[in-house]
C-alpha cells in the first residue's frame, strides 16, 4: 500500500528563495530517478513567505525511509539544513485516493 507524507518547512525570515534553490539543485533530479516515489508536489504556502509544504507518495513506507538514505538526499540536506529554523513537520498518511496522481485506489 502506498505510503504519503505531507511536510512542512520554515525558512528562517527571508530565506525562503535560498531554500527553493536548494531544493531545486538536488531534488527534482533525485525524484524523477526515484521509481519509489508515486507522486510529489512542491509548493509555497501563500499566507507564510517564509513556509514551504511538501506532498510525497512513495510505494511503501520502507521506499520512503530509504530515500532518506541516498546520496542525493543527504547532499541536498548539507545545502540546505542551515537555510531552516527547525525541523519540518511531518505527518504521514495512507494515501485512499487521488486524481492524476499518484495511485487511484477508487475503482
Amino acid at each position: 500500500m502506498s505510503y504519503g507524507l505531507f511536510l512542512t518547512h520554515h525558512a528562517l525570515p527571508g530565506r525562503r528563495a535560498e531554500l527553493i534553490a536548494a531544493w531545486e539543485r538536488h531534488m527534482p533530479a533525485a525524484v524523477t530517478a526515484n521509481d519509489a516515489h508515486e507522486a510529489y508536489v512542491y509548493t509555497a504556502i501563500d499566507d507564510d513567505p517564509d513556509a514551504l509544504m511538501v506532498f510525497q507518495q512513495y510505494r511503501s513506507r520502507a521506499d520512503a525511509a530509504a530515500f532518506l538514505t541516498t546520496e542525493q538526499y543527504r547532499a541536498y540536506l548539507a545545502d540546505s539544513e542551515h537555510l531552516l529554523a527547525g525541523p519540518p513537520q511531518v505527518v504521514g498518511t495512507t494515501p485512499l485516493w487521488s486524481k492524476n496522481i499518484g495511485t487511484n485506489t477508487a475503482d
